[in-house]
């Protein structure tokens, strides 16, 4: 199969998982297109077809074991013509569960044929502490490769089937912001805001209100942290009991391995 032009779209909050494919491309020494739909404002309206000479590398993180949940707005539009895609995921040193499988469902539906797949590791969202400043120089080396064996199996058109885990009907429930529980904290804003609003316009859930950005939808906030990482005057934070003695068992349960990248593919 001779493929002309590679296109990656992902929905990257934290910028973990947009570094790890960046990484992918970079070992397929082929032209790059890059569509981010990580904005609710990038996603609305978004519709983009592909043709069989073009290769589509989706790449989503993945929250509680499955993709993060209300994102139809990302897989809309996608339009495949019986076009080549990978299915890449990243999570933050726990498992990935049935996030592929998830997203190759999701990316047949649209007409796309999945021949490769991944599951990258990042920093986790929550913490610092676990994944730190992943992925890190040996994991973007083995991206980097794993990027350019992918484009030769597609090339050569290796035949063969996907092994990884994952199961359909799904086992993992996910990550849903309407469930109380401990791992749910509310994001506060503290006296230091000074209505920059720089939160509200980069939300990747459109959840922060616009004329008061300490307004915050809780039932609809997914923790991702994209707020507090870039508030430019630390405005933004989690508190309270809860979840202060949630965190630190969390850290050291998912620091008690290394992780490594999952590759796959065909044969």
């Amino acid at each position: 199969m001779d493929i002309k032009k590679v296109v990656t779209v992902y929905f990257s909050p934290t910028g973990t998982t947009k570094k790890a494919v960046s990484a992918f491309t970079r070992g397929m020494r082929l032209p790059v297109e890059e569509i981010d739909l990580t904005l609710p404002k990038k996603r609305k309206g978004f519709c983009r077809s592909f043709t069989q000479d073009e290769l589509l590398i989706a790449a989503l993180p993945v929250y509680a074991g499955r993709l993060p949940m209300y994102l139809d707005d990302f897989f809309d539009g996608l339009k495949g013509d019986s076009t080549t895609a990978v299915a890449t995921v990243c999570y933050g040193n726990r498992d990935y569960d049935d996030a592929i499988t998830e997203l190759m469902m999701r990316l047949e539906k649209r007409n796309f044929i999945v021949k490769a797949a991944a599951a990258f590791i990042g920093q986790h969202n929550y913490s610092s502490k676990i994944a730190t400043g992943r992925p890190d120089t040996g994991d973007m080396a083995t991206i980097i490769d794993f990027g350019k064996r992918t484009i030769q199996s597609i090339a050569s058109g290796t035949s063969g089937t996907l092994s990884f885990k994952g199961t359909y009907p799904f086992t993992a429930k996910g990550y849903d912001p309407a469930t109380p529980g401990p791992n749910h904290p509310p994001i506060l804003t503290g006296e230091e805001c000074n209505g920059c609003g720089l939160c509200a316009d980069t939300c990747p859930w459109g959840i922060i209100d616009h004329q008061d950005c300490k307004v915050i939808d809780s039932a609809k906030c997914f923790h991702c942290f994209h707020c507090v990482k870039i508030c430019p005057v630390h405005a933004k934070k989690v508190t309270g009991e809860a979840w202060l003695d949630f965190l630190p068992a969390f850290e050291a349960r998912l620091n008690a391995k290394r992780k490594e990248p999952e590759l796959f593919l065909p044969g």
